[in-house]
């Protein structure tokens, strides 16, 4: 209980320092943060590989899962390693069963997700924290909760205008929307 209590105080000071609003609870990051360590533990678990190559954001028990994998059943058995994990309510398997890939995609993908970092926390207008993004082969996916229209058209339009993109995946939903 100490412990939970400490990261609680620990999410909330690092939210008010940063000056960004995240709108969930600290409990749900918490709850996601949890989700998200039990995936990745139950991925190491059944393969290294799968560690290593998918990639797991949790927003609201939404699990989203990238990457890139050599087949089908590779993918197919990270969702089923997700799906199983306690609180999570969707698995959306984004992962690419391709052999691209290598260290020139990643490091243009680790440039795509710094440079979007830098576009979507630096507008005022885009509650930042209320997203994830992930770029793999240069797709990237998005995760999270628009507050309006407005903000979700602000946020689509950053990351399609970012160098390198080749693609987006919207998976964030509007304030109010049911999942």
């Amino acid at each position: 209980m100490l412990r939970r209590t400490f990261t609680i105080a620990a999410l909330l000071l690092l939210t008010a320092c940063t000056g960004l609003v995240d709108d969930r609870s600290a409990g749900e990051v918490l709850d996601d943060s949890v989700i998200n360590t039990r995936i990745d533990t139950a991925l190491a678990q059944e393969s290294g590989r799968l560690f290593v190559d998918v990639g797991t954001t949790v927003f609201q028990g939404r699990v989203m899962l990238t990457g890139s994998v050599a087949t089908r059943d590779s993918a197919d058995t990270a969702a089923r390693i997700a799906n199983g994990v306690s609180g999570v309510t969707q698995v959306i398997n984004e992962i690419q069963v391709t052999d691209e890939g290598g260290l020139k995609a990643t490091a243009t993908d680790v440039t795509i997700e710094a440079k979007l970092k830098v576009k979507l926390v630096g507008n005022t207008a885009i509650r930042s924290a209320n997203y994830r993004w992930r770029s793999v082969n240069g797709v990237v996916y998005l995760l999270g909760l628009a507050q309006d229209q407005n903000e979700h058209a602000l946020v689509l339009a950053a990351v399609k205008d970012t160098q390198g993109v080749k693609r987006v995946i919207d998976h964030t939903r509007l304030r109010g929307q049911a999942i």
